[in-house]
């Protein structure tokens, strides 16, 4: 795993950026003092000591006095895991109370995502569907799957193996062809239109009672939109240009 997914990840755990710096090179470093893990993390000394005791508030890291100053270290990686999974207990445990606060009538849910990871956890809701499901897409291969090939493989993979197929309607580049080269063998069914007029950035899901609108080039985020009023809108029209396309199709 690439270092700057290390730091995504860690990011989407709650850490801020510069807290992110410091718990890595606590990591690295081992047991050291302040000034040591502030060179490492290229954060200001007083910064540096501000961050770690915040940290040892949270329980991520432990410090130890040595000729009177404090040493730090970041805690194993095993209670570390053990903290998350008490989030996670503690979140399960209020999932009841928090569905009664989402039934709000009438009114579509949107949530958004930023990032790398927020583009994963966007496509990954696609999957959150009953095996022999559908996404109808509009699609580019250019853009996030071309700078992540291996996640793309991944997404992929999970789909065919649920069994969800899609139909997909995409702008006739070379990297969109190179997708249609393996739809039979993962469940996809293509139609190419041309790039010059409908030149496509993003790319649409529609799924179960979802809409996804994902930006895959420049910006990197992702909406989902959740309205059965909607997705029936979306539905038709996608229906309309599945038929339109049929035409430039070859």
């Amino acid at each position: 795993m690439k270092e700057q997914e290390i730091i995504e990840l860690l990011q989407g755990l709650g850490f801020k950026p510069q807290e992110t710096k410091i718990y890595l090179a606590c990591l690295q470093l081992g047991i050291s003092p302040v000034s040591t893990i502030a060179i490492e993390a290229g954060i200001q000394r007083t910064e540096a000591y501000l961050i770690l005791e915040k940290l040892h508030k949270a329980g991520i890291v432990s410090f130890i006095e040595q000729n009177g100053k404090k040493h730090y270290s970041a805690i194993s990686l095993e209670k570390f895991k053990k903290i998350q999974l008490e989030k996670v207990k503690k979140f399960e445990a209020l999932i009841p109370e928090l569905k009664v606060l989402e039934k709000v009538s009438g009114r579509p849910k949107v949530q958004f995502f930023e990032g790398r990871e927020g583009i994963k956890l966007a496509l990954d809701d696609t999957l959150n569907q009953p095996r022999g499901s559908e996404i109808l897409a509009y699609f580019t291969g250019e853009g996030y799957y071309q700078d992540d090939p291996e996640f793309a493989k991944r997404y992929v993979d999970k789909r065919t193996k649920k069994g969800i197929k899609v139909r997909m309607i995409g702008a006739d580049t070379l990297a969109t062809r190179d997708w249609t080269q393996h739809d039979q063998a993962q469940l996809r069914t293509t139609r190419l239109v041309p790039s010059d007029q409908f030149p496509f950035t993003n790319e649409y899901d529609i799924y179960g009672n979802k809409v996804a609108i994902i930006s895959l080039q420049d910006e990197l985020l992702a909406v989902i939109i959740e309205s059965e009023s909607i997705v029936k809108t979306q539905k038709a029209i996608f229906e309309l240009a599945w038929e339109a396309a049929e035409k430039y199709h070859r």
